[in-house]
C-alpha cells in the first residue's frame, strides 16, 4: 500500500500539529506528507531516492541554466522559483569546495624540484656556488656604490643566491627585494632552528618588532625558496575562500551602478553567487584539463578570461536586469573600474589576512 492512499491520511499533521483535512496530501504548514502509515524498508528507501532525485534534479537544472541562460537562474529564484534551482548560496559554497578540491589535485610537490637540483649538484658546482656567495657577501660589505657594485656583479658573474643568508644591511646595500629577505630569515631559521626569533632578528640586524618577529615566523612556515611561486600558489588554492568573503563587499557594485527600488540588495547578492558559481565551474573544468595538458589548459583559460568571460558577464547583466541593450553596454563598461576598485581593495584585505592566516 502506497503511503499517499487516502485511508492513511489523518485530521492533524504528526509534525507540527497543523490541523488538516483528509483531502489535502501534505501539510499546509510544513510540507510534510499526511500519512499516519508505519514506515517500512520499502517506504524508507523510496522516501531517500524521492528526496535525493529531487536535489538532483534542482541541481542539473541549476547548472544547464547557468552555462545556457547566463543571469536567468537569478532572475527566476528572486522571483519565487525556489523549487527548479538550488539554493544560489548552497551551490557556491558546493562548487567551492570542489574547486579547492580540485587544486590540491592540480598542486604538485613544490620541494620536490628543488631537492632534486640539490641532490645533482656536484662537488666542484657546490664549491663554485659558495665561492659566488662569498665574493657576493664580501663586495655587500665593502662599502662599494651601487652602480660600481652593479658592474663588477656583471664582470665577476656573481650570483646572489636565495640559499644565502644576508643581513639588513647587505640587503638594503643591492635592493635585493623582499624575496631575499623572507628566504634569509628561512634559510636562518634552517641554519640555526634552535635560535629564538628576537636571536635572529638581532644578529640579522633587523629591528624586533611585530611586524618582523610575524614575517620570520611565517618563513618558518615556507617549503622552498621560490618564495613568489610559492606565495602566488598559495593565493590561488584560497582563491574561493577570499571570493567568498569578498563578495558582499563587490555586490554593492551592482547594487550602486544598479540601483532600483524593485531590486534589494539580497536579490544583488543571489546575481553575485550564480555569477562566480559559473565562474568557479569553469575554473574547475581548467583545473581536470591541466592535468591531461598545462597548455591546453593555458590556452583555454586565456580565450576565456580574454572574450567569453566578458560576453557572459555582459548576457548575465543583460537577462538578469532587463534593461535595454545600450544601457546595459554603458553600465557593464561603469563596472570595470568600479569593479577592479572594490576588487583591489578586497584583495588587500584578503592578502593581509591570508598572511595572517599562513
Amino acid at each position: 500500500m502506497n503511503r499517499k492512499d487516502k485511508k492513511y491520511r489523518g485530521t492533524q499533521c504528526l509534525n507540527c500539529e497543523t490541523q488538516l483535512d483528509v483531502s489535502e496530501k501534505f501539510c499546509h504548514a510544513c510540507g510534510q506528507l499526511n500519512s499516519t502509515k508505519k514506515l517500512t524498508i520499502r517506504d524508507f528507501i523510496e522516501e531517500f531516492f524521492a528526496n535525493f532525485y529531487a536535489y538532483d534534479s534542482r541541481l542539473r537544472n541549476s547548472i544547464v541554466s547557468i552555462f545556457t541562460k547566463p543571469g536567468v537562474l537569478a532572475r527566476e529564484f528572486n522571483e519565487g522559483k525556489r523549487h527548479t534551482y538550488a539554493n544560489p548560496f548552497r551551490l557556491f559554497l558546493s562548487v567551492s569546495i570542489i574547486l579547492f578540491i580540485t587544486f590540491n589535485l592540480t598542486e604538485g610537490d613544490p620541494t620536490a624540484a628543488t631537492d632534486k637540483a640539490e641532490k645533482e649538484l656536484t662537488k666542484e658546482q657546490l664549491k663554485e656556488e659558495q665561492k659566488q656567495d662569498s665574493i657576493a657577501i664580501e663586495a655587500l660589505t665593502s662599502g662599494q656604490t651601487k652602480n660600481n657594485l652593479l658592474k663588477k656583479y656583471r664582470n665577476s658573474k656573481i650570483e646572489y643566491s636565495k640559499d644565502s643568508i644576508y643581513t639588513k644591511k647587505q640587503l638594503d646595500s643591492i635592493s635585493l627585494g623582499y624575496e631575499y629577505t623572507l628566504a634569509s630569515f628561512r634559510n636562518f631559521y634552517k641554519k640555526y632552528p634552535e635560535k629564538s626569533e628576537e636571536t635572529a632578528l638581532k644578529e640579522l640586524g633587523f629591528k624586533n618588532s611585530f611586524i618582523h618577529k610575524s614575517m620570520y615566523n611565517k618563513c618558518k612556515k615556507l617549503k622552498t625558496n621560490n618564495i613568489n611561486s610559492e606565495l602566488i600558489d598559495y593565493f590561488y588554492e584560497k582563491l574561493p575562500f577570499f571570493i567568498f568573503l569578498s563578495l558582499p563587499i563587490l555586490t554593492l557594485i551592482f547594487w550602486i551602478v544598479f540601483y532600483s527600488n524593485k531590486i534589494n540588495y539580497t536579490e544583488h547578492l543571489v546575481f553575485s553567487y550564480t555569477f562566480f558559481t559559473f565562474m568557479f565551474l569553469c575554473m574547475i573544468l581548467f583545473n581536470f584539463i591541466d592535468l591531461i595538458s598545462t597548455d591546453v589548459s593555458n590556452f583555454i583559460q586565456g580565450i576565456s578570461f580574454s572574450f567569453l568571460f566578458p560576453i557572459y558577464f555582459y548576457k548575465s547583466l543583460r537577462n538578469f536586469y532587463q534593461q535595454g541593450r545600450w544601457i546595459t553596454i554603458l553600465k557593464f563598461i561603469l563596472l570595470n573600474p568600479l569593479f577592479f576598485l572594490f576588487l583591489g581593495i578586497c584583495v588587500l584585505v584578503m592578502m593581509f589576512l591570508g598572511i595572517l592566516l599562513f
